[in-house]
């Protein structure tokens, strides 16, 4: 796969605390948006090569992090001691951003893990950004931990919180395609390892979001796949219907695992051709703006000049239920009350 049409740089900047955050950038010239990925458990901000190969000559700029704990930034893998870590981190990158880039859209598009740091973000920082992106949220686990072993992470988690474990999810739930799982296995920046006090704030995080729903008013596309056996659909399709934005889309895609994007090609060609369409759609010139979080334009807007990052490296409204054509249960709000 090629992404030739992309300025591929990659930087470092120093998170809380004094952890090296890596990341990476993959600009246009003059782009008309923004997308910042934040990526899921274990992984890593270079599997995300699909919906870059599909946004290529559409004048969208990419950026993506690796968590603290994760791929090639600092920290202990898979460890962190409050989940607000990654979201600081988070949003020294996006002031970063807007130093350059503060007149366009932008966009954060959050999967798995990175779906609820997503998430956190926008109770946070709402008004930095212009739409949320949120895959396959990782909010409800599709397997109960047992009452004792919770009871028992949560000692771990004040006494021993540094305390690694193997997270013990299944390589093969998250996809149906071979080449995606062996690639996954076989990566060297993939890790298995969370901690005590991860388990416990991604536990109370997870909650935490579904709890605060209400106060999300930025534009939203949720998308979630119905087998996926990592994290329960419900979890997404709970935000859905909490959230107050007036312009938000659910998508749940019949039969796919958990990495949509990452699914048998037929299959995350639909995924995709849903993510891209509803970016280019709030871009494009003609959208009017509707008001969002603090006054914030929630679709084309002129943004908010945000403080300068320290930074280094290159630079309810009723609804209808339809069936989609890519074999996905679609709802989408009216904008209507």
């Amino acid at each position: 796969m090629s992404t030739k049409e992309y300025a591929h740089n990659v930087g470092t900047f120093i998170g809380k605390g004094g952890v090296e955050i890596f990341f990476q950038s993959w600009c246009v010239p003059k782009p008309k948006a923004v997308v910042v990925i934040a990526h899921g458990l274990g992984e890593h901000s270079g599997r995300y090569e699909n919906i870059l190969e599909k946004m290529k000559g559409k004048g969208v700029s990419f950026f993506a992090p690796d968590h603290r704990g994760h791929g090639r930034s600092g920290g202990k893998r898979g460890h962190v001691m409050s989940f607000m870590e990654y979201v600081f981190d988070l949003k020294l990158l996006v002031d970063f951003i807007r130093d350059d880039h503060e007149k366009i859209p932008l966009f954060l598009l959050g999967h798995s893990m990175g779906g609820v740091i997503a998430l956190k973000y926008a109770f946070t920082y709402q008004e930095d950004i212009d739409g949320l992106i949120i895959s396959s949220a990782g909010l409800v686990p599709v397997l109960e931990v047992p009452k004792w072993k919770e009871s028992l992470g949560r000692f771990f988690s004040r006494r021993m919180p540094g305390l690694t474990m193997p997270s013990g999810l299944p390589p093969e739930a998250i996809s149906r395609d071979d080449a995606v799982v062996k690639a996954y296995k076989d990566d060297p920046l993939v890790h298995d390892k969370v901690s005590s006090r991860w388990f416990t704030e991604f536990t109370n995080s997870g909650q935490e979001c579904l709890d605060r729903a209400g106060e999300l008013k930025v534009p939203m596309l949720l998308f979630h796949g119905t087998e996926d056996g990592l994290v329960h659909p419900r979890g997404t399709e709970q935000i859905y219907e909490g959230a107050s934005s007036r312009d938000k889309e659910l998508y749940l895609f019949d039969g796919l695992y958990h990495e949509t994007m990452n699914e048998l090609p037929e299959d995350r060609e639909r995924v995709l051709n849903v993510v891209s369409g509803w970016i280019l759609k709030r871009i494009a010139p003609r959208r009017a703006v509707s008001k969002g979080a603090k006054g914030k334009g929630a679709q084309k807007a002129a943004p908010k000049k945000s403080s300068s990052a320290a930074a280094k490296g290159k630079k309810q409204a009723p609804k209808k239920v339809k069936k989609s054509t890519s074999k996905s249960t679609a709802k989408k709000s009216s904008g209507k009350k």
